[in-house]
């Protein structure tokens, strides 16, 4: 009898992974909440029920959402004689825009069958909907229950006071004029850094953003007699394409606040989201005498270098249009040719720079000009034209008018001179500076040249390495366990160096660990960890370390109480022994 009820007990153990895995399996998704602020965290949670080591679908080709991070945890239930699991992964999401946003349906193929998950839809509006922690009702002891809390928890959390605003210079336009775009800081807390989120890209709108300085020094404002601290912190240029009601979209920004207290190395710096306002232009059509032409305020002129020329070189013109407008579409006159002057296609320069109050533009052309015969080569004047904005008027300019004389014989074909050095000349396919006749200065031709022997062999040496790279290092030494060991050591500090939060040292850990022991990710755990590095003879108190880390690591995602930059610096340091003395002793 007591062996029958064994051998019973026996198929109920073999049969039950079947009856899990075939039995009752479902994948159904939610999330934290259905409206949401721009600067606030999207919690997207999928659940695998019953499903034996499910795989994490990848999310990140999501368009309205961002995915900031992810976390992985099961649970394993044994009730009246039946058992059940389920696999949860949560994801971190972060809205891009503003208005009405859509998770699509997340499909999963397990055993033949194919599982899908609800749509939701999220309404995102401006700011943060999320509720403000109150602060502790009293004093915390450092002796508290709280092993993790700070013993100086009883100083009073810094009060977080910023807001973005999105500026222009005016709310409307024309069609091609410059609008200046500017994203100011309100703040009275000490800001770190500024990170911008968004694409900084507008649809119906050209733009050239100003370069980011190192440095902003700050302007105070009143704002209901409250003294805020404002910087400046983008600029950029637009240049209207559309005509109509164009929107500009809120932008979003990353702000690092300073730690609290001036040198404090117990509170570090916090991160938050805000996000500018969305505007709206009204952008007009140019009156009828003014479309096609640039738009803004420009000067113009066009000048010789020389008064007098043999017929026989290339005098090089030189035209200049600068202004507060879009140089960029600015399109040069033609130097028009005629029976005593030959013109060559223009070589064109553009240069910006960036004034506090708009972007100004210069466009530079080098125009070179033969001369066909001896005599008087007259340049009329030509005619450059725009439409300013402020005045409602197009605008002609005229540059000066003048004249070369040309002086001396055309050469004959067999005599012709060259062109000075820096006057080469671009024809179509062909360079226009060397005509005919005897070459100064010759040199050996290539083929009995040294190099050209050289150029010769480089491929055969180049196959030669290559193959004793294939036959000796890709075949004894690279695939050695000693250089696998090294690089796997490497790959592992190299992470460490890259690590910006408490929360990104546990995955380098399980990857190193992972890769060490040969175990897959689903298979770590603290107990396991503890087992295989004892075994390799790892000592009692670095499994220990390994083992806290790894914990304080975890345990921050979901902690408010972060861990300064001191201590995380110290982690850091502690975790690359930790690394090399596991490396050592797990050959």
């Amino acid at each position: 009898m007591k062996k029958t009820g064994s051998v019973l007990l026996l198929v109920l153990l073999l049969a039950a992974p079947w009856a899990l895995s075939g039995a009752d399996a479902e994948v159904s998704a939610s999330v934290s909440a259905e409206k949401i602020g721009l600067d606030d965290t999207l919690l997207y949670t999928l659940t695998f029920s019953n499903m034996e080591n499910p795989a994490q679908p990848d999310l990140s080709l999501l368009e309205d959402f961002k995915v900031l991070q992810t976390s992985r945890s099961s649970e394993f239930q044994f009730r009246g004689g039946a058992s059940s699991t389920s696999t949860r992964f949560t994801y971190y999401l972060m809205p891009v825009r503003t208005g009405r946003l859509e998770l699509p349906p997340v499909r999963y193929s397990h055993l033949g069958r194919e599982y899908r998950t609800q749509a939701f839809g999220i309404e995102v509006v401006k700011g943060s909907l999320a509720p403000q922690s109150a602060p502790p009702s009293g004093p915390t002891s450092p002796f508290g229950d709280d092993f993790f809390a700070s013993p100086f928890r009883e100083r009073a959390p810094q009060k977080i006071d910023a807001t973005l605003r999105a500026v222009l210079s005016k709310p409307a336009c024309l069609r091609g004029e410059q609008l200046l775009y500017r994203v100011l800081l309100y703040t009275r807390n000490r800001i770190e850094a500024v990170n911008m989120l968004s694409s900084a890209s507008f649809a119906g709108f050209w733009q050239e953003w100003f370069p980011v300085p190192e440095s902003i020094s700050p302007a105070s404002e009143n704002v209901n007699g409250v003294i805020y601290q404002v910087y400046e912190i983008r600029k950029a240029a637009l240049f209207a394409s559309e005509s109509g009601t164009l929107v500009i979209p809120p932008l979003q920004f990353e702000l690092q606040l300073a730690p609290f207290g001036a040198g404090s190395a117990f509170f570090g710096a916090q991160p938050l989201r805000r996000s500018t306002q969305e505007l709206k232009v009204q952008v007009s059509d140019p009156p009828a005498q003014g479309v096609g032409l640039p738009a803004g305020q420009f000067s113009f002129a066009l000048e010789s270098p020389r008064e007098k020329a043999d017929v026989n070189e290339i005098v090089t013109l030189r035209m200049t249009i600068s202004g507060t407008g879009n140089c960029k579409a600015v399109i040069p006159p033609q130097v028009p040719a005629s029976a005593m002057v030959l013109v060559y296609p223009a070589k064109v320069t553009q240069a910006a720079a960036y004034s506090p109050t708009a972007l100004t533009g210069t466009l530079r052309a080098e125009i070179p000009v033969a001369f066909k015969q001896k005599g008087m080569a007259e340049f009329p004047a030509l005619e450059f034209r725009y439409f300013d904005p402020a005045r409602r008027a197009v605008v002609s300019l005229r540059s000066a008018p003048f004249r070369i004389q040309v002086t001396g014989e055309k050469a004959s074909s067999g005599l012709e001179r060259t062109l000075a050095g820096g006057e080469v000349v671009q024809k179509g396919e062909d360079i226009d500076f060397i005509r005919s006749g005897p070459l100064a200065g010759r040199r050996k031709p290539i083929h009995r040249q040294f190099w050209f022997w050289l150029l010769l062999l480089a491929p055969f040496v180049i196959n030669l390495l290559a193959l004793l790279k294939a036959a000796l290092w890709d075949r004894l030494i690279a695939s050695s366990p000693m250089m696998r060991n090294r690089r796997i050591l490497a790959r592992a500090l190299r992470r460490l160096n890259e690590v910006r939060g408490p929360g990104d040292i546990a995955p380098v850990m399980e990857s190193f660990f992972s890769e060490k022991s040969g175990l897959g990710l689903s298979e770590i755990s603290d107990r396991r960890i503890a087992e295989v590095l004892a075994a390799k003879r790892v000592n009692g108190d670095d499994i220990d370390k390994f083992l806290f880390i790894k914990g304080q690591s975890e345990l921050s995602r979901f902690s408010q109480q972060k861990r300064s930059a001191l201590e995380l610096k110290k982690d850091l340091q502690t975790l690359k022994n930790l690394f090399r003395e596991i490396d050592r002793k797990m050959k």
